[in-house]
């Protein structure tokens, strides 16, 4: 190729590129030199100048964004809450619905006495007192709220964002319910299991070489080995105060439940000095015993017992009470969002017979 090939060459490019027609991969012309009026490529020349064009290259790199090469499980891990077994201590009944305002129910005391019989004396009777005690319906709230856009942009990342918000009112309610069966709802006449105020007084637990915990007893060196003994003693205690309470109709076989502090169940595990742990004991002894952990138990005045008998000749002792379990109201929308309400109706715990159920505090 000649210097005015070469020329013209040059000039057809330079057109192109003020037409618009030009190339990012374009690198220009080989280094030459002119010899004899011939083109010759300078091939040292141009391997230096193929070798700085390598060293201002970019690092080596994927080049893919990182949400590209990011995994998302379609398993969505929920929050792990504390259980909600007020409903395994005592059972569940519906009373009115969310317009009711009070629920009453009956007690009846049958009294009278016997004399000497006469033809003509009628100084002693028999009869019946009622009683109508009363709980207070108390009705609560939650409300749930998604937008249009966020509940698309969470569909993108396969996620139910309304039917999650609707799973997490139905919690927040069950939740709502287990709290008010076993507290009841403040100043109102609306009890829970664990402060109704017709309970007896909770009792202390026996004192062990001056110590009253588990926790102090297990680690008393004197213990050792009867530790299994000392708080099946403790449990015994409960069940020896139902029976003398309730004239004899509670005895070792009866159906009890007893609700223990989750602090405090592993304590009923612990052997004693043949291998026996206190819930062995309490099996054995007290062959239709039910055992359930309760979290609520754990208080500031220390950790609690409560043991019950649920029913007894068949008649309950106690039942959580309810207006409404969980209802949802209509979804609204809004210009570009919806709103929905979800509700509960309560009247706590009602407790029947108190005498049935006996507790122990400071354990």
């Amino acid at each position: 190729m000649t210097i005015e090939e070469i020329i013209m060459d040059s000039y057809q490019i330079k057109r192109f590129a003020d037409l618009g027609l030009s190339s990012s991969y374009g690198a220009g012309f080989m280094p030459f030199n002119e010899v004899n009026g011939q083109i010759v490529t300078d091939y040292d020349k141009a391997s230096k100048t193929l070798a700085q064009d390598a060293a201002m290259s970019t690092k080596v790199n994927v080049g893919v964004p990182a949400a590209f090469s990011t995994y998302i499980d379609p398993k969505v891990t929920t929050t792990l809450f504390a259980v909600t077994n007020a409903t395994q201590l005592f059972s569940e009944a519906r009373k009115g619905d969310w317009t009711t305002q009070y629920t009453q129910f009956p007690v009846e005391e049958q009294l009278g006495g016997v004399t000497a019989y006469s033809d003509f004396s009628s100084g002693v009777s028999s009869d019946v007192n009622y009683e109508f005690p009363t709980r207070e319906n108390f009705v609560f709230e939650t409300v749930i709220k998604y937008g249009m856009r966020e509940a698309e942009m969470a569909a993108k990342a396969q996620l139910s964002y309304a039917g999650g918000k609707q799973n997490a009112a139905a919690n927040i309610i069950a939740r709502a319910h287990n709290r008010f069966y076993l507290q009841g709802v403040a100043n109102k006449q609306n009890y829970g299991a664990l402060n109704d105020p017709n309970l007896p007084a909770a009792m202390t637990p026996l004192t062990v070489n001056g110590k009253t915990t588990w926790a102090d007893k297990m680690a008393d060196p004197q213990n050792a080995g009867t530790i299994a003994n000392v708080i099946y003693n403790d449990v015994t205690a409960l069940v020896n105060k139902l029976i003398a309470r309730n004239g004899g109709n509670v005895d070792q076989n009866s159906d009890f439940v007893l609700a223990v502090a989750p602090d405090r169940a592993t304590y009923l595990t612990n052997p004693n000095q043949f291998g026996k742990t206190a819930l062995e004991l309490l099996k054995v002894n007290y062959p239709n015993l039910k055992i359930i952990n309760l979290p609520e138990l754990q208080t500031q005045a220390g950790s609690v017992l409560y043991l019950t008998v649920p029913s007894l000749l068949g008649e309950i002792t106690a039942e959580n009470a309810y207006s409404e379990k969980m209802r949802f109201l209509s979804i609204i929308p809004d210009l570009s969002s919806f709103k929905q309400k979800a509700v509960g109706g309560t009247y706590g715990c009602v407790i029947r017979r108190p005498s049935l159920i006996a507790s122990m505090i400071g354990i």
